[in-house]
């Protein structure tokens, strides 16, 4: 599974991220908030687009209506006592339901695709705040168990170390009594051995961080912005597994979220905020776009 979203549906989702870039790529412009804000409303409106353009308006609509009838005469058939007069009504609306319930779901049904690259180009472009000149960010490249030594950052003009440049790679030591921000720092990948960096953004541009470790090197693309830009994809994986099992796996920034988690977004951060939005576009257009 791993390996077929690596080689096969991650080069398919950066392809299609390219066009989304070109879309919605301007709403970086305005800071994280208002493009996860633009996002979610996209995304209310195209759930609505499918369901009045993939499906049968004018049926669904026919449908309610004798719902509501069926349910009038289902009513008066129960008051008067007359049951095989509401045995067959109730059969009927039972078929019709079900007719309405396919109808609904047949355009949702074309709208799943479009709508998950939709999420993930969110979460990969606005989940996190990007990278301003002077922020320091913390770089944690994950190693197989069988690694050791020490390993290397290359400082350029617009990343430069603001600690020590070569560390040793080894075992993070358990911290029990961590606070949330300590426990939110780490890397998705805490129990193999690591080599953890301290860099800061000198300036603004496209810069390469590049890690050197067993006479390889690794480069992980950095886009420094004083306005505008996104987050650096994190984390990038290099190598799930080698033979020897004892190199660079992956690296990970540790990157400012773009939503912190609060109650107003039931502590989902981005992803609690941008459904929000999406659930009242795709509610609040239903009755102004007409649709069953």
């Amino acid at each position: 599974m791993f390996w077929f979203y690596t080689q096969c549906l991650l080069p398919v989702l950066r392809v299609l991220y390219v066009l989304l870039d070109w879309v919605l790529g301007w709403t970086t412009l305005l800071g994280p908030l208002a493009a996860l804000i633009i996002a979610g409303a996209v995304t209310g409106l195209a759930v609505n687009l499918f369901q009045k353009y993939l499906g049968n308006q004018k049926l669904l609509g026919l449908c309610k209506a004798d719902l509501k009838r069926l349910k009038e005469l289902l009513q008066t058939a129960r008051s008067t006592g007359d049951k095989e007069s509401a045995a067959r009504l109730a059969s009927l609306a039972g078929k019709i339901s079900g007719r309405y319930a396919w109808g609904s779901c047949k355009p949702a049904l074309w709208s799943v695709l479009p709508l998950c690259v939709l999420a993930t180009w969110t979460a990969s472009r606005l989940s996190f705040e990007p990278v301003r000149p002077g922020d320091e960010i913390k770089v944690v490249a994950d190693f197989e168990d069988g690694a050791g030594g020490f390993a290397h950052i290359i400082p350029n003009q617009g990343l430069i170390p603001a600690g020590a440049a070569i560390v040793p790679v080894t075992v993070p030591q358990a911290q029990p009594n961590a606070g949330p921000a300590e426990k939110a720092s780490q890397s998705p990948n805490s129990r193999g051995p690591q080599a953890e960096w301290l860099i800061k953004a000198a300036c603004a541009g496209d810069f390469t961080l590049t890690v050197r470790y067993n006479g390889n090197t690794y480069a992980l693309p950095l886009q420094i912005r004083a306005r505008g830009g996104r987050a650096p994809e994190s984390p990038v994986v290099f190598n799930p597994e080698t033979p020897t099992h004892d190199n660079l796996q992956g690296v990970s920034l540790l990157l400012k979220d773009s939503v912190p988690a609060a109650w107003w977004n039931a502590r989902q951060k981005w992803l609690g905020l941008y459904l929000a939005v999406a659930l009242i576009f795709g509610f609040g257009l239903r009755p102004l776009m007409r649709i069953q």
